[in-house]
């Protein structure tokens, strides 16, 4: 991005009603198929880089705006019948960009203007190479029939993978219990709990509340009610739109031929092929398996006690429950006690703090007044460089309702963009969570984990200086995305960060003493390695539903990994029909781990200098977060780095 350029900054107009989402889906639409069409009809004498390859980036950020908006609004709205409208704007748009992507006019220009081999360096070669590769992975060098067979296919998948995200954010279920049964949580969770009429207390699946009955529940079978039905999300209708997504990805990457889904999808990962990250994952395995096994006999012995079982299982229910356990027995590591440390205002306030003064940024907090709000909760926070410079803004949309996405992720609304000679248009990006809302929302210390790992993923998408839509932000590689973000988890892991977030709820003078973190950190430790496990049974899970002459039984797939590599599903379940990352992170679940990996890299550098030290930020900065995918991801870490990619870190990290 040229440093003269002007930035401009503006709060994007979000609809309020299905009448106006259906509108702005017309007129989008109506817009996207006349300028291709202008396109397509130029002069091939007057072709240009600008007349082709920017004005394609142009369209895309045209389209982006409203559509990024439309998606967004789907995923949080509190309205079912704007939400609904959005789904079926979005279903047709993305039915509209399938026809675009293989539009034979658009084709003709771009290789056309491509023949005349003007030369071309930095970002825009990038982008004239990688649309060269898009067309000939979307199969527009083979026959018609092959084009529209593919066609076909790209607007099935669209409309199944749409049904299949919906069904897992409109999925309700919950469970009654009696409070005497939830022993081993906080008083105050319980009587915040919804009543039943007759005296019992509802908890839904909602992770507010699914994941501390997991963790401190004493009562095994209302963990296991409660996990059973998580693991049985969605599964009327997810599991045959699971199965029809992943024999249309097959059918597609034959007829493209590639081996495989996962050979289609990984050629343009850092990973490059299936089998470096099959390896990778074996290695990994490999050198986890000892530890594992160490940490599942000291459950088992927990777990013995407790119950009076000679010879007991860690069934899928207890997992959690036994490892917070031994945590707090051995470690003196009590997650309830620690959560009130961390109510969501001081963290927020200290995570702006920390991050402000490392990045060289500062974080405003807009009136509710100033902007709208799809919901009463949502906020508004601006980012300016120290230079006064206004950067970007994202939304904080932090409670569970709902009809709303239930994880934790981050969305683009507006990406960053240099629209003409003179001006760049700054980006716009909301953080949704599911945290506890009942005042003082106090967050677990995993949650305050969760919340920084989605603020690398803001940062990443605010601080971009990417000259076209194409690499703004976290657009990059989908097994280097979660790098920019993970590398900041390591934050919550310091005293004197910890300390500086923290603020008991009841007591503001006590702190968190060094040598409790230190007991956080072996803790961390001594349960890394089931979590990590857990990650590589996924990673197979997902590498397996794409790999070349599979059956499509994902049930059988999903539960046989688990049971091989991991722990076995509650019989009769069916994990994957609730598995959202099987829309985007399909074939590339393994980034997860990948990305720890680049992450723990770039961190020894901060944990050798110092975790405030503002020249590692800046160039942490420079180097991993503005760039974007302007560059090639393994240019930007190794620029960072200043050498390759080392495991060294990762390792000793997990203490293996």
């Amino acid at each position: 991005m040229n440093s003269s350029l002007t930035n401009v900054l503006e709060c994007p107009q979000f609809e309020k009603s299905a009448d106006e989402i259906r509108q702005s889906g017309r007129k989008i639409l109506e817009l996207s198929k006349a300028r291709v069409s202008e396109l397509a009809q130029q002069p091939e004498s007057k072709l240009t880089f600008d007349s082709t390859l920017r004005a394609l980036d142009d369209l895309q950020y045209e389209e982006s705006k409203v559509m990024h908006r439309i998606h967004f609004l789907q995923n949080v709205s509190p309205d079912e019948d704007l939400r609904k409208a959005a789904q079926d704007v979005y279903i047709e748009f993305q039915e509209w960009a399938v026809e675009k992507a293989y539009h034979k006019g658009l084709y003709k220009m771009v290789k056309t203007y491509a023949a005349k081999g003007e030369k071309l360096e930095g970002e825009r070669l990038k982008l004239f190479n990688e649309t060269l590769r898009d067309y000939r992975r979307l199969g527009l060098e083979l026959p018609e029939d092959k084009q529209n067979q593919l066609q076909e296919i790209q607007k099935k998948l669209m409309k199944i993978e749409t049904d299949f995200s919906t069904e897992i954010n409109d999925y309700h279920d919950q469970i009654e219990a009696d409070p005497k049964d939830l022993k081993g949580l906080d008083v105050a969770f319980i009587e915040g709990l919804k009543k039943s009429s007759n005296g019992k207390v509802i908890v839904s699946l909602q992770y507010p509340e699914y994941l501390p009955v997991m963790e401190f529940c004493e009562t095994e079978s209302i963990r296991r009610e409660l996990c059973i039905r998580k693991y049985k999300v969605a599964a009327d209708k997810n599991v045959d739109r699971l199965n029809r997504m992943i024999s249309l990805r097959d059918e597609m990457s034959k007829i493209l031929g590639y081996s495989s889904y996962n050979h289609y999808v990984l050629e343009e990962r850092m990973a490059r092929a299936p089998e470096n990250v099959l390896s990778f994952l074996k290695d990994f395995e490999s050198r986890l398996k000892q530890k594992v096994t160490r940490e599942i006999e000291e459950l088992k012995k927990l777990k013995a006690q407790r119950t009076g079982t000679a010879s007991p299982e860690i069934k899928a229910w207890d997992y959690l429950y036994y490892s917070s356990l031994y945590k707090k027995l051995n470690f003196n590591v009590d997650a309830q006690e620690l959560k009130d440390f961390f109510p969501l205002e001081n963290v927020l306030k200290g995570m702006f703090d920390v991050m402000g003064e490392l990045f060289s940024v500062r974080f405003v907090e807009e009136k509710p007044e100033s902007f709208y709000q799809w919901h009463s909760d949502v906020r508004l926070i601006r980012v300016d460089d120290l230079t006064g410079t206004k950067l970007g803004y994202f939304y904080l949309d932090l409670f569970p309702r709902s009809g709303k996405y239930g994880h934790a992720a981050v969305f683009t609304i507006l990406d960053g963009k240099q629209v003409d000679s003179k001006t760049y248009r700054r980006p716009v990006a909301a953080m949704v969570c599911n945290f506890p809302k009942q005042p003082p929302s106090l967050l677990s210390h995993s949650e305050v984990e969760t919340l920084f790992h989605e603020f690398g993923h803001i940062l990443h998408g605010v601080l971009t200086r990417a000259e076209f839509v194409e690499f703004s932000g976290s657009s990059v590689a989908w097994d280097f995305v979660e790098a920019p973000s993970q590398i900041l988890e390591n934050w919550v892991w310091d005293a004197d960060i910890l300390n500086r977030i923290a603020c008991h709820h009841k007591d503001p003078s006590r702190k968190i003493s060094n040598d409790f973190v230190e007991k956080m950190n072996q803790a961390h430790k001594a349960g890394v390695a089931l979590f990590y496990l857990r990650q590589v049974a996924f990673a197979k899970a997902d590498l397996l539903f794409h790999a070349d002459g599979r059956t499509k039984d994902s049930t059988r797939i999903m539960n046989e990994t688990l049971s091989s590599t991991f722990i076995p599903a509650p019989d009769e379940t069916f994990f994957q029909a609730g598995w959202g990352h099987m829309v985007g992170y399909a074939s590339g679940y393994y980034g997860y781990a990948w990305a720890d990996v680049m992450a723990a890299d770039m961190f020894s550098f901060f944990k050798k200098n110092g975790l405030m030290n503002r020249e590692l930020g800046k160039k942490l900065r420079q180097e991993i977060y503005e760039p974007g995918s302007s560059r090639d991801e393994n240019a930007s870490l190794e620029a960072f780095l200043g050498r390759p990619l080392s495991t060294q870190s990762f390792f000793e990290n997990l203490g293996l």
